[in-house]
């Protein structure tokens, strides 16, 4: 089975960039490290738990 793409002559000049402040991209990493801290604390609290 073929699948055909047809893309519209002009497509990327219509698409638009967002444009990121460097404070939301501080934000975002700070909730990535944060959500990773979080995981490996519940991971230890759980091995603790396990053998304690």
């Amino acid at each position: 089975m073929t699948t055909r793409l047809t893309v519209q002559p002009g497509f990327p000049a219509k698409s638009t960039k967002v444009q990121r402040s460097g404070n939301t991209r501080r934000k975002a990493w700070l909730t990535v490290f944060a959500a990773s801290a979080l995981f490996w604390v519940v991971v230890a609290l759980m091995i603790w738990r396990m053998w304690g």
